[in-house]
């Protein structure tokens, strides 16, 4: 091979005539070839110089400088074996040639190549020199081989070579890129001599692995020894103002930078940094000022906006850079992607892989993960199906993005079979795999797959990592299987806050608020420190118990750990302010200056106006939120919509329905149902039917809602056959179907129907009728005076009756002037309802209008010692 290559190359230099007379008169010393082979700029040019070299006789011994500078072309571009073969066609090469040699593998990533010749030098017992140490621990450190490097370090200490700069400085390096922070600090504090490129080296290590407060005071020091920072020190550094997330300090290194004129790419990771620290505005900013962007600044811009969710400013920075045809690389396709399945913008989306196919880019695994991922949350999953086949060597990545993208976009059934299809294809799942599994064996009807998974695990020693286990507690609390949750979790040899926070959520999910407690206390005891994602679990566990006192208590603990700032922290204290009835307190975290809102913040302020009945103050909060610039979603929507039907204003009503077309959510049947609602409490049962009838897609929600409308409206007879057509259409029937259908029973009197269905609900259904059901039929059968039967209907109920039931029937007795019965009703609302007084005014009324007026002063007397008092009413007159 190395004789072929040779005669290759005499035929390159003997046959070129061009090359012939640019070569006759040039004299044949070796510094002009030298200076020639620097200036090369193409393969083809090289090769023509090597073969000249050849027919010249010029490279024979073994240390020429220009064998040196040839094996050094060679690998820069990217030919490391024609750099070896010319190597190896020396004899006895030097220690030059070697280092040479190293340094090529060393700079093409070859590291085992790189140490294994550094191994053959010494077997050829050939001396080491300090550049030999330089470029072999480069190649430690790139291959994380850490056995090796301590080999060598002890070999430099052994040659007296440690406090050389150039030594030093690699072993610095590569200490750190093993994430041995304490042995490159070491090897730096017993360096004599320091320079720009080994403060770099240790400030490097301390932005990656360590305390990003020390790497700041390292720089700091370094520029009190008299060491200015250059465009490298900046690019290390960076990571670290991400990490402290501290804006004062980016705007600081920001003056530096404009003070010392460096160059584009720190203007580049001033952008990234900047967006890390969550100041998009001033990122771009910076990114407007730039005169001459590259591909890197553009990337760089569009990935800070994904990261801050900003997804509407990404893409329309891809369609600037499609009009200035500017260069697009691989983080700007990635963030396009990005942005258009965030938004489920499949048209931007195609546009996006026509880009990606323009450039060639389709063929990266990284870029085709993105775009499957976009078209399954667009819903084209065959096309995401097309250009997963279509790769060429699927990785792990591949396989566990597009697992992970079918589960977020509710298909977990085929996240699952593609998880099957990955086993049958003999690839062992790894724990990335598994974690994007997970997620979707809790949202399967059956849960054997999660637990044959977690054998798999079990068998394969996977489940004491602490991600997986971590993802399996989660898995089986989310299945409310919390003994198997709990068992998984007491299992872990290692928890974090993580594990603690499946649990709660868990709990928090399945409204179980006093394991929710628990578990919060047991973290508090671990020593760990809970995170902005344990208070989001806990805080609305206080709101659906109704426990205000703890609920202030956590709040307490959210301003003491600095948790209280974060914005999903907030939303959350607001939200069980308003439930908890503490509207003022919402209010007060609402409002306050230094918070800012998202759209979740301004979603449950309305919500929470809505559930106070502050329906105007809720309307203008929607108003406000658009004002303010941002896009209502369809929570929104839903959440405002029952504040128009609670004012019956119509044309509230009206104008927000056209903001739900105007906006594209008119096929959302969550939205569609809140729509039927409202048209039917504005009294324009019309339009609420005409919705019902276009929906396509109708839930048991909207056939609930629909014969709500009836029942209000006084259609009984209608109400009951749409019952009818829900069981003839196969929709799924729930107890709120049932108190539906028995209240336009109610309203419109139909006794007989209303105990068909009552009995249905057992019989047929298998329905446990709850209390308002039993409430509802009292009411009924109290209408037709019929008192026996409800007695009978009380007698029999496996529940103990509320005051709900025992009102209806104090409300019939009134309207029959039954005072025996009435007097049993209200006996029984004083126990459970003391401090109400219209229970002994409505007793009261009942004996005054049959006469019996003694017992009609005795009641009124009973309230008055009570200490109970009469709301006086009011005129809107």
């Amino acid at each position: 091979m190395l004789s072929s290559f040779y005669r290759s190359l005499h035929s390159v230099g003997s046959t070129s005539s061009e090359l012939c007379i640019q070569y006759h008169k040039i004299p044949t010393n070796s510094s002009y070839y030298v200076n020639l082979l620097s200036s090369c700029r193409n393969l083809k040019s090289l090769f023509s110089i090597h073969g000249r070299l050849v027919v010249l006789g010029m490279t024979q011994s073994y240390n020429n400088p220009i064998l040196i500078h040839l094996i050094s072309s060679y690998s820069s571009f990217q030919k490391c074996h024609f750099s070896r073969l010319i190597f190896d066609s020396v004899t006895n090469p030097g220690v030059i040639l070697y280092n040479s040699m190293i340094r090529a593998y060393s700079r093409l990533d070859q590291y085992d190549e790189a140490l294994q010749l550094y191994h053959k030098m010494l077997d050829k017992e050939l001396e080491p020199d300090k550049y030999t140490y330089t470029f072999v621990l480069k190649a430690c450190a790139g291959k994380l081989d850490f056995e090796e490097g301590i080999k060598i370090h002890n070999d430099v200490i052994r040659r007296q070579l440690e406090l050389d700069v150039y030594i030093s400085t690699g072993l610095v390096d590569m200490y750190c890129k093993m994430g041995q922070l304490d042995l490159a600090l070491k090897v730096f504090d017993k360096m004599p001599k320091t320079d720009v490129v080994s403060w770099n080296a240790i400030i490097a290590g301390l932005s990656k692995d360590g305390d990003p407060s020390v790497a700041l005071d390292f720089v700091q020091t370094m520029q009190l020894v008299g060491i200015v920072p250059n465009s490298v020190t900046l690019l290390n550094l960076f990571p670290t103002l991400c990490k402290l997330e501290n804006v004062s300090l980016c705007r600081s290194v920001h003056g530096f930078v404009i003070r010392r004129d460096f160059r584009l790419k720190v203007y580049n990771g001033l952008i990234d940094t900047y967006s890390k620290c969550g100041v998009v505005e001033d990122a771009r900013i910076i990114f407007d000022q730039l005169y001459d962007r590259d591909h890197v600044s553009w990337g760089t811009m569009m990935a800070g906006y994904a990261h801050n969710g900003y997804f509407w400013e990404v893409l329309e920075l891809f369609d600037e850079m499609k009009s200035k045809s500017a260069l697009m690389n691989t983080i700007s396709v990635i963030s396009s992607c990005l942005a258009a399945s965030e938004l489920r913008d499949l048209e931007e989306g195609r546009k996006i892989h026509n880009l990606a196919l323009q450039y060639s880019m389709d063929s990266d695994n990284v870029v085709a993960t993105s775009l499957m991922t976009m078209y399954v949350k667009c819903g084209e999953l065959e096309t995401a199906n097309q250009l997963f086949r279509a790769l060429k060597e699927k990785d792990y990545v591949a396989w566990s993005a597009l697992i992970a993208a079918l589960v977020q976009s509710g298909f977990p059934v085929r996240a699952m079979f593609l998880f099957r299809e990955m086993v049958h294809e003999k690839l062992k799942p790894s724990s990335v795999t598994l974690l994007s599994t997970f997620p979707a064996c809790a949202e399967l009807l059956s849960s054997k797959p999660g637990k044959s998974i977690h054998c798999y695990c079990l068998k394969a020693g996977m489940d004491t990592e602490v991600a997986v286990g971590n993802s399996i507690v989660s898995m089986y609390a989310k299945r409310e299987l919390f003994a198997q949750a709990l068992s998984s979790f007491d299992r872990m040899p290692c928890k974090n806050v993580v594990s603690f926070n499946s649990l709660i959520s868990g709990f928090a999910q399945s409204g179980n608020t006093c394991q929710v407690k628990k578990m919060f206390q047991k973290l508090l005891s671990s020593g760990l420190k809970p995170d902005s994602e344990t208070m989001v679990g806990v805080i609305p566990a206080c709101a659906l118990s109704q426990d205000l006192e703890h609920g202030t208590c956590v709040h307490g603990f959210t301003i003491k750990v600095g948790s209280v700032s974060d914005c999903h922290v907030k939303n959350a204290l607001i939200d069980m302010y308003a439930k908890c009835c503490r509207l003022s307190s919402a209010e007060t975290l609402f409002y306050e200056t230094d918070f800012i809102k998202d759209e979740v913040s301004w979603n449950v302020i309305i919500a929470g106006y809505v559930h106070s009945r502050r329906s105007k103050e809720a309307l203008f909060a929607f108003y406000r939120m658009k004002s303010e610039g941002l896009r209502p979603s369809a929570v929104s929507m839903v959440s405002v919509l029952p504040a128009a039907a609670d004012l019956t204003t119509l044309v509230e009503g009206m104008a927000l329905h056209a903001c739900v077309v105007r906006m594209g959510f008119q096929s959302n049947a969550h939205i569609s149902n809140s729509l039927i609602d409202m048209y039917s409490k504005c009294g324009h049962f019309d339009c609420s039917e005409k919705l019902f009838d276009e929906m396509k897609d109708k839930d048991t929600v909207t056939w609930n809602t629909m014969m709500a409308g009836y029942a209000v409206h006084g259609h009984a007879t209608r109400a009951i056959e749409l019952f009818s057509q829900m069981q003839s259409e196969n929709v799924m029937l729930d107890s709120v179907t049932f108190l539906s259908v028995l209240s336009a029973c109610r309203h419109g009197g139909l006794v007989e129907e209303a105990k068909g269905i009552f009995n249905s609900m057992h019989d047929k259904f298998h329905h446990e009728p709850k209390l308002e059901h039993y409430a509802c039929m009292v009411d009924l059968l109290g209408r037709g005076g019929l008192f026996n039967e409800i007695m009978s209907l009380v007698n029999k109920m496996p529940l103990e009756p509320d005051a709900a039931l025992w009102g209806a029937l104090l409300g019939a007795c009134r309207m029959h002037s039954n005072s025996e019965l009435a007097e049993v009703a209200l006996n029984k609302l004083v126990k459970l309802e003391p401090g109400n007084s219209a229970h002994y005014i409505g007793l009261s009324n009942i004996y005054a209008q049959t006469g019996r007026w003694v017992e009609a002063k005795n009641m009124r007397l009973k309230q008055t010692d009570a200490g109970l008092k009469k709301i006086p009413g009011c005129s809107w007159v």
